[in-house]
C-alpha cells in the first residue's frame, strides 16, 4: 500500500511542474505580444514602414515626372481608390495592401482598412486618412451603366471663349446599339445648317471617337485596343490647339480647332440635339469631370443614394437611386430619361 501511494505522489509532482512550464510559457508569451520589444511585432511594424515608405517615395516621383512632362502646370491631382491604377503610380504597391491604401490628391492615404496598429504606424509617417468624397447619403460605386435608353442633363455651356478648357472621362466597354454614331457627352446647334459640335462620340463600325467636332473641321482620332478594362480619354483645350490623350498616351493634336460653343447644354450618355436626347449609348461610366481656367466646374462620382434625397432638379429620389453626384456644386444629377442605370460594385471608403 505504501508503494503505491508514493507513485501516486510523483505522478502528481510531475503535472504540478509541466503546469508551472506552460504557464510560464504562456505568461512570456502574453508579455511579449504586449510588449513594445516584442520582435514578431517590431519586425512586422519595421516591413510595414518600409513599405509605406517606398509607396510615398514612388508616388513622389510619379507626381514629379508628371510636373516635368506638363512643363510645371499640372491642372489636376491624382485621386484613385483603384487597385491597378495604384500600381501605375506606384510600382511596388502589392496586393497585400489592396483595399488599405488609396491616392488622394497626390498623396498617399489610408483606409478604414487598416486595423489599429496599422493606423498608428501609418500616422506616424505623416499618413492621413482617406476623406469621403461624398455626403454621408451617398454610396460611391465604381461606375454606373447605361443600357441604351438613359442620360442625364450636365446643365453646362460649351462656351465660346478662350478659356483654357479640359475634360476628362473614364470608361468601360461600350455599345453603339447598331446605330452609326452613339454619344458619351455632346451637344450641337441643332439643324438648318449651323455648326455642329459633338464633344465624344463613336463610330459603330471603325471604334473611332470625335473630339470638338463640327462641320467645318472633321477631325478624329482611333481608339485602339477597347477592352474591358477602364479606358481614359483626355481633352485639353488651350490657344486654339486640342491634345487628346488615350490612357495616358498622347495620341494626337489638333490645331486650328473652332472655339468651343454652344447654345445648349452639355448631356451624357447621349447627345443633346435641339435640347433632345439623340444618338444613346450603352456604356460603364466611371467619372466625368470639365475644368475651365484651371477650375473644375463638374466632377462627377459614380453613387447611389442611401436615404431620400433631392436631386439637382428639385426631384425627390427614393433609397437606391443611382445617379452621378458633383463634387463642385454639391448636387445630383440622375437619370432623365426611361429605364433605370445599374450601379457598379460599391468603393470601400
Amino acid at each position: 500500500m505504501m508503494k503505491t501511494k508514493d507513485i501516486k505522489k510523483g505522478i502528481s509532482l510531475i503535472v504540478l511542474i509541466i503546469t508551472i512550464i506552460v504557464v510560464i510559457i504562456l505568461a512570456a508569451v502574453v508579455i511579449l505580444t504586449l510588449s513594445k520589444n516584442n520582435p514578431i511585432e517590431s519586425a512586422k511594424e519595421a516591413r510595414f514602414k518600409e513599405d509605406v515608405r517606398t509607396f510615398q517615395d514612388e508616388l513622389a516621383l510619379t507626381v514629379s515626372k508628371q510636373y516635368t512632362t506638363a512643363g510645371g502646370h499640372r491642372d489636376t491631382k491624382i485621386t484613385t481608390s483603384d487597385f491597378n491604377e495604384i500600381q501605375g503610380y506606384i510600382p511596388s504597391f502589392s496586393e497585400k495592401y489592396k483595399d488599405k491604401f488609396a491616392i488622394q490628391d497626390d498623396e498617399l492615404v489610408y483606409t478604414k482598412q487598416l486595423d489599429d496598429i496599422e493606423k498608428e504606424y501609418a500616422q506616424s509617417l505623416n499618413v492621413k486618412e482617406k476623406q469621403k468624397l461624398l455626403p454621408d447619403e451617398y454610396q460611391q460605386v465604381e461606375y454606373i451603366e447605361s443600357t441604351g435608353t438613359q442620360w442625364i442633363d450636365t446643365k453646362w455651356f460649351l462656351q465660346e471663349t478662350e478659356d483654357d478648357f479640359e475634360m476628362n472621362v473614364e470608361f468601360e466597354t461600350y455599345t453603339t446599339q447598331n446605330v452609326n454614331w452613339a454619344t458619351i457627352c455632346g451637344v450641337d446647334y441643332g439643324s438648318f445648317g449651323e455648326k455642329q459640335y459633338y464633344v465624344l462620340q463613336f463610330n459603330n463600325t471603325i471604334n473611332q471617337y470625335i473630339v470638338v467636332h463640327n462641320t467645318d473641321l472633321n477631325q478624329s482620332v482611333q481608339l485602339r485596343n477597347i477592352t474591358d478594362k477602364k479606358h481614359k480619354i483626355n481633352v485639353k483645350y488651350l490657344n486654339n490647339i486640342t491634345n487628346i490623350i488615350i490612357d495616358d498616351e498622347n495620341q494626337q493634336t489638333l490645331e486650328g480647332t473652332i472655339k468651343l460653343r454652344g447654345k445648349n447644354t452639355c448631356y451624357l450618355f447621349a447627345r443633346n440635339h435641339s435640347n433632345k436626347p439623340v444618338s444613346h449609348i450603352k456604356i460603364k461610366l466611371n467619372s466625368w469631370y470639365i475644368i475651365v481656367n484651371s477650375k473644375f466646374v463638374r466632377n462627377f462620382i459614380p453613387c447611389y443614394s442611401k436615404t431620400v434625397v433631392i436631386d439637382v432638379n428639385g426631384k425627390e429620389c427614393p433609397i437606391g437611386t443611382i445617379g452621378l453626384y458633383d463634387t463642385v456644386e454639391g448636387k445630383f444629377y440622375t437619370n432623365q430619361g426611361t429605364g433605370e442605370f445599374i450601379a457598379g460594385p460599391e468603393v470601400n471608403e
